[in-house]
């Protein structure tokens, strides 16, 4: 009896316990493909950077035009490039003591008479002041814009022009069109109003 009752006992015991079950195994998260990353433009929005707008305005091809200049008188920044998106310039690189620089704006007072087009006298002389400039121009009676050249203006003119545009008495001279061509006329000589009239509608 009480061997059978130890038999009994052991095959509840059997039947009780069980083989211990594993824990399911954590499956990886895939990696992220190649076409998740975000873009660069969604980039530039995630931190802060504006995107490039198709209302920026338009950079003057030709970067002469693009310089920033500043009118002595008047302290307003003016392009080029602005200006001659409304009429032919005249650009004239010139020094208060010139002498012959003078003679040649006289002509340009002329030229005004006879065709509508915008000037712009530049000193390219390092130690003249803008001051002096301005004083120069009312003294004269010029209506027209003066800007100092700083050194990298006179360096851009000099390495597209040459040497002879920092030499004001050869009447360094150029014409800029309303399409933005830019022309340097022949330095070393004073043109006449006529001249000048003749160059700008060439």
């Amino acid at each position: 009896l009480i061997r059978r009752a130890i038999c009994g006992l052991a095959l509840v015991l059997a039947a009780c316990s069980t083989p211990p079950t594993s824990e399911p195994r954590a499956t990886p998260e895939p990696e992220a493909s190649p076409s998740a990353v975000p873009s660069s433009a969604a980039a530039s929005e995630a931190v802060g950077t504006p995107a490039a707008s198709a209302t920026d305005e338009p950079v003057a091809a030709d970067p002469l035009l693009a310089v920033e200049l500043m009118d002595v008188r008047s302290g307003e920044a003016f392009t080029l490039a602005e200006l001659s998106s409304e009429k032919p310039v005249l650009v004239e690189a010139m020094a208060v003591w010139c002498t012959t620089c003078l003679a040649q704006q006289r002509e340009v007072v002329e030229a005004h008479g006879l065709a509508d087009f915008h000037t712009v006298g530049i000193d390219v002389d390092p130690n003249e002041r803008a001051a002096d400039l301005a004083e120069y121009a009312e003294r004269e009676g010029f209506d027209w814009h003066f800007a100092m050249a700083d050194a990298s203006l006179v360096q851009m003119l000099t390495d597209r022009f040459g040497f002879g545009v920092t030499n004001p008495p050869s009447t360094p001279t150029f014409v800029i069109t309303p399409a933005g061509d830019v022309r340097a006329l022949e330095f070393g000589r004073v043109r006449s109003a006529e001249e000048l009239v003749a160059e700008l509608t060439s």
